[in-house]
């Protein structure tokens, strides 16, 4: 297994405007898996519960993790990681002018154990094209197909004529 990556031109900095454009890896993803996926993925690791009982469980899962959010707990699920919350939004000048109208958003945030964090270190890296570059060669192969069609149409009504 490997995580794929490209390389993506970037600024350097996003404070100054001049500063040098570098070359930065960006990781791929290759797909997107479901919740539907996740369960019956893990229901056929010789597992008793059925894919239905896990989507179930982990639906009910989601709910208890959003109550202790709401709460104001840190969820830490040991060898998973944790969920917090965190505020974005404007400051005020004094704590006196300061109101709950001044915080934009509430943000989830998860942070993964440090043995989910070590095994993902150690996962094989993979270059592939960039997305745009995908892009590209996907238009190239549907043209050459297009291309060897009508080909292949002209000969045959050729020979039919």
């Amino acid at each position: 297994m490997a995580i794929k990556y490209s390389y993506v031109p970037r600024s350097s900095s996003l404070k100054d405007a001049d500063a040098p454009w570098l070359i930065y890896a960006a990781a791929q993803s290759t797909q997107t898996i479901t919740l539907q996926q996740i369960a019956h993925h893990l229901s056929s690791h010789n597992s008793v519960f059925s894919t239905g009982t896990i989507i179930g469980l982990l639906t009910d899962f989601q709910q208890c993790i959003i109550e202790f959010l709401e709460r104001g707990a840190r969820v830490d699920l040991d060898m998973l990681g944790a969920f917090y919350t965190t505020l974005k939004g404007r400051g005020a000048v004094s704590a006196e002018e300061f109101s709950t109208d001044l915080i934009d958003r509430i943000n989830i945030r998860w942070k993964p154990s440090k043995e989910m964090e070590k095994r993902i270190q150690r996962t094989r890296l993979e270059l592939v094209p960039n997305r745009a570059q995908q892009r590209k060669a996907k238009k190239k192969m549907a043209e050459k197909v297009n291309e060897e069609m009508e080909a292949d149409r002209q000969r045959h009504s050729h020979q039919d004529a």
